[in-house]
């Protein structure tokens, strides 16, 4: 199953991009940049596990004519999609302290993009 073909690239990267260059005119320095851009790249990253593990394994035609779906790769994207998400905000922590906010604020925010990105192309 091609997972970026659900995305409306059209909507979705200009939308998701904007909003990652507004929240890095929040940044101070070039450090604080380097962590937002580094938390939308994990945020990507994540993205793609966290959509393999809900469309992905659910409505892969070999899931529905088994009737059951790999548990295996289900847990794999999930330790990869949490591993991913907290691995780059804990570190965004270590170098920017209270400043993280800015890149949790980027990652909600992005979700939201996400599934405006989606909604129209999973009906």
């Amino acid at each position: 199953m091609e997972l970026i073909k659900k995305i409306d690239h059209a909507l979705f990267w200009p939308l998701s991009l904007s909003v990652t260059g507004i929240f890095l005119l929040f940044s101070r320095n070039m450090t604080e940049a380097i962590v937002v851009i580094g938390v939308y790249i994990s945020t990507l990253i994540s993205f793609y596990a966290l959509m393999y593990m809900t469309l992905g394994a659910m409505n892969d035609p070999q899931t529905k004519r088994a009737g059951k779906f790999s548990k295996s790769n289900f847990a794999f994207y999930a330790l990869c999609h949490t591993l991913f998400l907290f691995g780059s905000i804990g570190l965004g922590v270590l170098f920017v302290k209270k400043r993280i906010i800015i890149s949790v604020l980027n990652y909600v925010i992005q979700i939201f993009v996400l599934g405006i990105g989606l909604r129209k192309n999973l009906k």
